[in-house]
């Protein structure tokens, strides 16, 4: 039977504590910066259990904050954040979202850029690929719409809370394929109760309708090398002067969401880069036929050059 992992700040000398618990949040959660306010001891202590890509932790601690790492290269990932006590800070998105106890956050590694657990709080967290979570659930994590009361009487997010505590409390007694099964259970739970309890929301403009597909269309054709603002209008039957119009009101335009969205895809090639594979090859595959080109613009979004993340993730391999 696989027991839980735990890690504690306990016996570390003081020196070494903000390193090392810096070090296990990236491992287990995102890729987060920490800073630490305060300046007196700093205590924290953490029991997980991970199966594949799903990762279950009970957090404990205070004293800190995160901002999290621009260009990780980690796939997109929802997370739950169920609060059993104190309170934390989270920045989703353009807002602050505060979780107090007894409450639920539910949030994407996309949006998901800062938190502040100043005081001592006690958490249990969930995290899971995107593509593995129900559709209604990613999708409210990208609302964002903030926290949810888990208190009782709170119906169906109240029944949710009480399965993640299950499976925490469980942990050290479930095998594989019952915590598989226990982690599934809890998201259809949790994703029919957010439907019943989601705000109806209007319905989306003819505009607002074409840019989601558009997007969405983007997305299922990065490595087509004739991707444009023509491929995609065409597709949908709309002038390119429409598409545009969809786009308008985002910041940014179709051109450049194709290349942002293909230098993130080129980001967690290269970081995952190994054998004979270069960066020519991830450049060429997504849509990059030259190279000086993609050597600028790569730099320009994540602050590093292509060829440096394939450096330093072999160099990381090699060490492990």
């Amino acid at each position: 039977m696989t027991v839980a992992d735990t890690w504690s700040s306990q016996g570390l000398p003081a020196t070494a504590v903000r390193d090392a618990w810096s070090q296990k949040m990236s491992e287990l959660h995102v890729a987060w910066t920490l800073s630490f306010p305060r300046q007196e001891h700093f205590d924290a202590a953490v029991r997980y259990r991970r199966l594949e890509d799903l990762t279950v932790s009970e957090f404990r601690g205070g004293g800190y904050g995160g901002r999290q790492r621009v260009g990780s290269g980690a796939d997109p990932r929802i997370g739950v954040l169920l609060n059993l006590s104190g309170r934390l800070v989270c920045r989703h998105g353009d807002r602050e979202l505060l979780v107090g106890p007894d409450e639920l956050l539910l949030w994407d590694s996309e949006i998901a850029h800062g938190f502040d657990a100043v005081d001592p709080h006690h958490e249990l967290s969930l995290l899971l690929p995107r593509e593995r979570v129900p559709q209604g659930l990613a999708d409210a994590a990208v609302r964002g719409h903030g926290a949810v009361s888990v208190a009782a009487g709170s119906g169906l997010t109240a029944i949710a809370a009480d399965q993640l505590r299950a499976i925490n409390r469980e942990l050290d007694h479930l095998g594989d394929a019952g915590l598989a099964i226990a982690a599934q259970s809890f998201f259809d739970t949790l994703d029919t109760a957010l439907t019943l309890t989601a705000p109806r929301a209007p319905s989306p403009t003819a505009r607002e309708a074409l840019l989601l597909r558009a997007r969405r269309y983007i997305e299922d054709h990065l490595d087509d090398p004739d991707l444009c603002a023509s491929s995609v209008a065409e597709a949908f039957d709309v002038s390119v002067r429409t598409l545009h119009l969809a786009f308008g009101d985002t910041g940014s335009t179709v051109g450049r969401w194709i290349r942002e969205r293909r230098l993130r895809v080129c980001y967690r090639e290269l970081a995952r880069a190994g054998g004979s594979t270069t960066v020519t090859d991830v450049a060429f595959r997504w849509g990059f036929n030259d190279m000086a080109h993609f050597s600028r613009v790569f730099k320009q979004a994540y602050g590093v050059t292509p060829s440096s993340v394939v450096a330093r993730h072999r160099r990381v391999a090699a060490a492990d």
